[in-house]
């Protein structure tokens, strides 16, 4: 049998990062190994950094915040002098009355108003946590005897409802769409809580019956949002009207129905 670390140095940075993000699903001395081949290779996150079981909505940019090199603060610096000293020497030479020197937000029309209040209008904060109760409420207790597989089970659930709850409000908003950028960046934001999901997916779990139903359905309810997501985003993108084909709002239709046991108690999916 291979050591721990010989495993580890044959896996990416991602899988790596699974093991770390999720010290509850995996024994610790593998998490311990995990962590140490990360630190050789310098691709270990800042501890500071919010996780994604912990955190509803990611921020866009997923950069960690490594070394950039001298000459980028640099000209960061430089760049705000100058934009701090163009404005001292504009404020000084204007000869505008002082009425619109210091005019301010509370000149702004109605119109205005309105258009900022559309723009800045966030997602609803779906309470994800309710799902994830109920669903496990539904697993029979006869399979809750064993902590992992219910530690590892809610937190794929978890994943699955904060990317489920947001992607079935855009697709039902998408008719009502006033800003193609603002939609398109909900849209985006959205795909990254699927992708959050499908790290966790690429790996195997030993999970009881009803939990691995669950989790094939999940699955399949995923890859659907994700096509139909995708298709909003290309068409936000050129600001063409955000109709979904045929096929894809009948997959959507077959979600629906997917989806119900992980919502009620009923038979077990086949055929999977």
């Amino acid at each position: 049998m291979s050591a721990p670390t010989d495993t580890f140095r044959s896996k990416t940075d991602a899988e790596l990062l699974f093991f770390v993000e999720n010290p509850s699903f995996y024994q610790p001395e593998l998490v311990d190994a995990a962590r140490r081949e990360l630190r050789r290779r310098g691709a270990l996150p800042q501890p500071a950094a919010a996780t994604p079981l912990e955190t509803v909505y990611a921020d866009f940019d997923q950069e960690s915040p490594t070394r950039r090199p001298p000459w980028l603060l640099i000209a960061s610096i430089a760049l705000v002098l100058a934009v701090a000293a163009a404005g001292f020497f504009s404020l000084k030479n204007d000869a505008a009355p002082p009425a619109r020197a210091v005019a301010g937000p509370g000149h702004l029309s109605a119109d205005s108003l309105k258009l900022e209040s559309v723009e800045a209008r966030p997602l609803p904060n779906f309470d994800a946590e309710k799902n994830v109760d109920k669903e496990l409420a539904l697993i029979p207790a006869t399979e809750k005897t064993k902590a992992q597989s219910v530690r590892q089970f809610q937190g794929l659930s978890r994943r699955f409802w904060r990317a489920q709850n947001p992607s079935l409000y855009l697709i039902q908003q998408a008719g009502g769409v006033t800003s193609y950028p603002i939609f398109l960046g909900q849209l985006d934001l959205v795909q990254t809580q699927w992708n959050d999901l499908y790290k966790g997916l690429v790996y195997s779990y030993d999970l009881p019956p009803t939990m691995a139903d669950h989790l094939a359905r999940m699955r399949v309810i995923a890859r659907i949002n994700r096509k139909a997501l995708k298709e909003l985003q290309a068409k936000a993108a050129t600001q063409r009207p955000l109709e979904l084909a045929g096929s894809t709002q009948l997959a959507l239709d077959s979600a629906q129905h997917l989806l119900l046991p992980l919502q009620q108690r009923m038979g077990i999916l086949k055929g999977h």
